[in-house]
Parts: structure tokens; sequence; C-alpha cells
């Protein structure tokens, strides 16, 4: 059975959503769950829940939290008995398999770098997403935020931590790479796309070419390649937009009657996307090029999130996604 390390108290809605999450992951995946965080506080919640005692659900004690807006590299300097740090040398000390988190992302990132090492052969880690695209096809976009300022052989690294990851954990056979920029010519892009796309060339098997940001869900491309800094801000809006999206057909119920029938007739559709495309349904998005499986949760993150990040964290086991990444990279 695989054992994940939840950080219990990371998260807006901690430690009632974690401790929810946790016990429904428990009853739909074949996993063990230990609870870090101050265990009095755990156990309380627990109580007010009134969650019972679980065979496969443990309590591990650490007395230091990390708030959501702390800076990362004090954090990491001055609380080592932290919740991420402690579920993460529990990972490093070969005593669980994943460690999940929806604290503080660069704290989270900061502490995995320095617990668990990078990857020989990777300098920056990154955080990939799986987005779902035309015709049931998925897109797997890195990095999503933990390296805004890249170089090429930064963005070559990621797209064989791309590939590896779409191969192993997505079932993608030869993904297709494609660089995300702002034009299909190779000239076109700022100076970091323009010196990457030779690169990409000369050493990405199954290099599409350079993807418009309009082309990522049309199934062109299996693995987008781009710095942390854009990926980010793709990510942030594009969860604006579907947040827009659902708030518009809600608003429409009010404004008349035949609005409201019409709105009934597509609540199907409008449930399958939402269920494709909200990040609770994702779960939560690895850290690639770290030695040891860590999945970062949004920080809103409800029960649902966190019983599918852990789903993640489970897959990413059961797959060998780390020896994958470390064997492609070393080759």
């Amino acid at each position: 059975m695989i054992t994940i390390v939840l950080d219990a108290m990371g998260g807006d809605f901690a430690p009632r959503e974690t401790l929810l999450g946790a016990y429904a992951a428990v009853e739909a995946y074949p996993v063990k769950v230990l609870l870090v965080g101050p265990e009095a506080d755990v156990k309380a919640a627990q109580r007010a829940l009134k969650l019972p005692d679980h065979p496969h659900i443990h309590i591990v004690h650490a007395d230091e939290l990390v708030g959501m807006s702390e800076s990362p590299t004090q954090s990491f300097r001055k609380k080592k008995n932290s919740s991420i740090q402690v579920g993460l040398r529990l990972i490093s000390e070969k005593k669980a398999d994943a460690f999940v988190s929806a604290g503080n992302t660069g704290a989270v990132m900061t502490a995995a770098t320095f617990v668990l090492g990078r990857l020989p052969g990777i300098d920056r880690p990154a955080i990939a997403t799986v987005f779902s695209g035309r015709e049931h096809s998925k897109v797997v976009m890195l990095d999503m935020g933990a390296s805004a300022d890249c170089r090429p052989a930064h963005l070559l690294q990621f797209a064989e931590m791309g590939r590896c990851y779409a191969q192993s954990v997505v079932g993608i056979d030869a993904p297709r790479i494609g660089l995300l920029s702002i034009g299909e010519e190779p000239e076109k892009g700022n100076q970091l796309i323009q010196d990457t796309f030779p690169l990409f060339q000369e050493k990405v098997a199954n290099f599409y070419g350079n993807i418009e940001g309009k082309e990522i869900f049309l199934n062109k491309c299996d693995v987008v390649v781009c710095d942390g800094f854009v990926g980010n801000s793709l990510l942030k809006f594009g969860e604006g937009v579907v947040a827009l999206f659902m708030d518009y057909f809600k608003g429409i119920r009010k404004t008349s009657i035949l609005g409201t029938i019409g709105l009934l007739f597509l609540m199907g559709s409008l449930k399958k996307f939402k269920k494709e495309y909200d990040f609770e349904e994702t779960g939560g998005a690895p850290l690639l090029g770290v030695d040891g499986v860590v999945i970062i949760a949004h920080g809103r993150s409800s029960q649902k999130s966190i019983k599918h990040a852990i789903r993640n964290a489970y897959q990413a086991v059961s797959h060998g996604m780390v020896d994958a990444i470390a064997d492609a990279v070393k080759e």
C-alpha cells in the first residue's frame, strides 16, 4: 500500500477540508495517509468533524506552521519543524512515498528542493498541470510557476520532464512537444523563445514547433513548454474564465422564466464542462525535477480537491514517475 503524507494544516480551509479529503481518499484509493501538523489541533478537528479513528490514517506531530504569505527561504531556515519540512523528511527517509500540500507553494518548492534534492541533470524544478482539450485529449503544460526566469537549457529540461510525465502518468505514448510563443514562425517570440527554438529542433524528439495560446486545447500538442511566469499567468487567467463562465449562466436564471428553462436543458452539459475544467477535479500539480513525488494543491482546495491531489500522488508513485524522469534525463 502506498503511503501519502498530507500537510494537514496547509490551505485556506485547513484542517477541516484536508481531513475530510484524507478520509475520502483512503476510502477511494489503496493508500495510507499521514496527517502532519500539530497533533492537538488535528485531533481537535477530528473530534469536531466527528471523524472516527481509521486504520489507514495516522497523525505525525509537527509543531510549526508556515503561513501562506511567509517568505519561503525564511520559513525554511527558521521553521525546521514545520508541517512541510517534517512531511518532506518522511519522504527523504523512505518512511512515505509522496507528499501533498495545499499550503504556501513557494515554501513547498524551496523545502522540496533542499530536503529531497534535485534529480541529477535537473537545474530547475517545474510544476506541471494537465488540462482537458478538444476530443477528450489531455495536454501537459509546464512550468506553471516554479521558475519565473528561465534560460533555454531550463526549457529543454522542462520538455523532457513533461514528456516523461505525459508518458508514465497521463498515458500518452509518443507526446508531441510544443513551445509556447506568440506565433508559429521560428523568429516569433521573445529572446528566450527565439534562442530555445533551435535547441528544441536539435534535441527534442517529436517537436511540433511553436504553438500559440489559442491552440493549447486544440489537440495539436501533448506537452506545452513555457517559463513559470507565463505559465502561472495563464493558469490564473484560465481559472478566472471558468469562474466567469459559470457565474454568467447562473445569472441567466434571474433574468427571465425562459432563461431558467433554457438553462435547465443545458444543465447536464454545464456540469460536464465544470468537471472537465474545475481545478478541484484536477486536484494538484506535480513538482517535477525533485527526487520524490510532491503534489502542490490549490490554496483554496476543498475536500474534493485534496482527495484528487492524493489520487495524483498515488498515480505518480504507482507509475514510477520519478525514476522515469531520472532515466530520461540521464540518457
